[in-house]
């Protein structure tokens, strides 16, 4: 049980810091003398549940497809979701309204730290489990001079059964 959360803190501290290096690194590389945005940091609600996740995007100037980031939790007491993962997209559309095509590799971590209590019951889980999977996105995307929406849904085989996710997202681009 050590060793579980001992990978689990160094698969957390590691995932954190290549996103970490990656966002200021494109941040760093990407200033010119355009006044166009293509990156942005957003809070998301959804994929697999009630979860928060922390996002960071980048759109290629000048190219219809990009990639991000994200790192997120429940925050829940006695049912703790962990998840983290990036992807890539293609953006179908003109000026700031886009079809949002994409897909993602993630790390998925449910722990149950309490079987006699609950805080929200995940209904397609039913038991403390660590995965790898990927998923599909499908979605809209609206650009604003410093904002970004984003909203759709997210199919995904996980644990060899299919779940359909949502998300919806706010952020601002910088």
């Amino acid at each position: 049980r050590q060793a579980f959360f001992v990978a689990r803190y160094f698969m957390k501290n590691v995932l954190i810091t290549i996103i970490f290096f990656s966002s200021i690194l494109t941040i760093c590389n990407g200033q010119t003398n355009s006044n166009v945005k293509n990156n942005a940091l957003s809070l998301e609600l959804g994929r697999v549940g009630l979860i928060a996740n922390l996002s960071f995007d980048h759109k290629f100037k000048t190219k219809n497809y990009g990639y991000h980031f994200d790192i997120g939790s429940n925050f829940l007491k006695y049912q703790q979701i962990f998840q983290t993962g990036g992807g890539l997209y293609y953006l179908s559309g003109h000026k700031n309204n886009f079809l949002e095509l994409g897909i993602d590799l993630r790390y998925f971590e449910y722990v149950e730290t309490s079987d006699d209590q609950s805080d929200l019951i995940l209904l397609w889980i039913d038991k403390p489990t660590k995965t790898i999977y990927s998923n599909l996105n499908i979605g809209y995307r609206y650009y604003g001079d410093k904002s970004l929406f984003r909203i759709g849904i997210s199919p995904r085989l996980m644990n060899s059964g299919f779940v359909l996710g949502g998300y919806i997202g706010l952020g601002f681009r910088l």
